[in-house]
């Protein structure tokens, strides 16, 4: 209502101005939910803020209440399934017969011989006057600090550390597999950083012949590999391993 009117009004009858003045708190409150409703992104409220008869307002007022509670059920319905953790177990049991024999790792504990490494360890010391002593019986624990520096000094040579190494024909007394005797032929050797050489029975070769890999029914057996080792533990270098061998099983 302009203000000149409602001045006119005030003059004609006792009436006090101000209540004729509309509340402009209230106005400026009400536009700025109604812009809200129309602008938001939400599905239902643009469509009740928009509407021009009290029929669609209905309409469009209890399509949001159900599909708000149609989501609100399912979020809660995910909330509480998440928190159940639920899990699903499948177990199969498949037979077969025969099967392929795993592949049986052995290594000795101690990566190198004393009696073939003392030797060519003291000529390594003693020209870098680290040491100054041909005795081959007694090794000090200042003298294995160097042990590794020796095999590093030999590999950036290019000299092979294999004399250093327990062979398998030295380790092994005797084998067999289902009752068959098996030689180191039978054995595939790796290098290893912590054991040194190590052997590989059963090993699956990328260019081997299908009948190079062993089954467990072999020779009418059930898989059974005997090994008898000697582990030479008066050849093992003190401060660098204790007496006992390692076994090593790869499936």
């Amino acid at each position: 209502m302009p203000i000149d009117t409602i001045q006119h009004i005030a003059t004609v009858f006792p009436i006090d101005p101000e209540v004729l003045k509309p509340d402009q708190k209230v106005r400026r409150s009400g536009s700025i939910l109604k812009e809200f409703a129309l602008n938001t992104s939400t599905n239902g409220i643009p469509g009740i803020a928009r509407s021009q008869s009290i029929h669609n307002r209905i309409f469009w007022s209890i399509s949001t209440l159900i599909f708000t509670g149609i989501m609100t059920y399912f979020v809660v319905e995910s909330i509480l399934q998440y928190f159940q953790y639920p899990t699903q177990t499948s177990v199969s049991i498949v037979v077969e017969w025969p099967q392929a024999f795993p592949a049986v790792t052995i290594c000795n504990y101690s990566p190198i011989r004393y009696d073939q490494f003392i030797g060519p360890f003291l000529n390594y010391t003693n020209s870098l006057n680290l040491t100054n002593t041909t005795d081959t019986t007694n090794f000090t624990i200042t003298q294995s600090y160097y042990v590794y520096d020796f095999l590093l000094y030999k590999l950036n040579r290019g000299e092979s550390l294999n004399d250093y190494f327990y062979s398998l024909e030295s380790m092994m007394m005797s084998c067999s597999y289902n009752g068959m005797s098996c030689t180191p032929t039978n054995f595939t050797s790796f290098l290893s950083a912590t054991y040194g050489l190590c052997y590989t029975f059963n090993a699956q070769l990328k260019n081997a012949s299908a009948g190079s890999i062993k089954y467990n029914s072999d020779n009418g057996g059930f898989g059974s590999l005997l090994l008898g080792l000697y582990v030479h533990q008066n050849q093992y270098v003190p401060y660098l391993s204790s007496g006992k061998c390692n076994f090593l099983i790869t499936l």
